[in-house]
């Protein structure tokens, strides 16, 4: 049985993106990649950037692993190093995934304000992820694993802005031209962050 069209627009969308870059990228492209009506498009996501929007925000493979690597501490849950270690991996993912699409959008005047209108009208936006990842540190905190003077806030900005910053640098520039090892560098954001 196939997928519904929704779901098959997302994943053709997500696809042909990566490969062409949104300027250039055509809802009947998109349309007949999923094997859907160019109109399905426009009736689910309310046209192109209304699908960028929902791609970024919800169905992304990459933030459904970042959000994923997000689950409340329970009391037999790991530490919090480990946790924040495998998020710092997600987010890397994620960062690197969009930023073809995110580039695309802001890259014309007349795109970027209809994305950025598109993501005020659906409370999108780059500042979920540190919502997230602020609601998620604030919960370690509460279970006692991150010193209750921190600001969940502050902490969620610099993890997000660290995720960013090595995977646009790696992707824009090539991978090991940081100093030291990607794994290294989590570390010592991760140690940072639990001082």
């Amino acid at each position: 049985m196939a997928a519904p069209a929704r779901q098959r627009i997302l994943d053709a969308a997500a696809r042909l993106l990566r490969e062409k870059g949104i300027a250039r990228l055509t809802t009947r492209e998109i349309a007949q990649a999923a094997d859907a009506a160019e109109g399905s498009i426009t009736k689910n996501f309310g046209g192109k950037l209304g699908l960028l929007t929902t791609l970024l925000s919800t169905d992304l493979p990459e933030l459904k692993a970042w959000r994923d690597a997000l689950t409340p501490p329970t009391p037999h849950a790991e530490d919090l190093k480990t946790a924040l270690t495998g998020a710092a991996h997600a987010a890397i993912h994620y960062y690197a995934a969009s930023l073809p699409l995110i580039a695309g959008a802001v890259s014309d005047a007349t795109l970027f304000e209809a994305y950025r209108a598109t993501n005020t009208a659906n409370g999108t936006g780059p500042q979920i992820a540190v919502q997230q990842m602020t609601a998620y540190l604030a919960a370690w905190q509460r279970h006692g694993a991150l010193d209750p003077a921190a600001d969940p806030g502050t902490l969620a900005l610099l993890f997000c802005g660290a995720a960013q910053l090595q995977a646009w640098t790696d992707y824009l520039a090539g991978p090991d031209l940081l100093p030291g090892s990607r794994a290294d560098r989590i570390d010592h954001v991760v140690d940072l962050l639990l001082r």
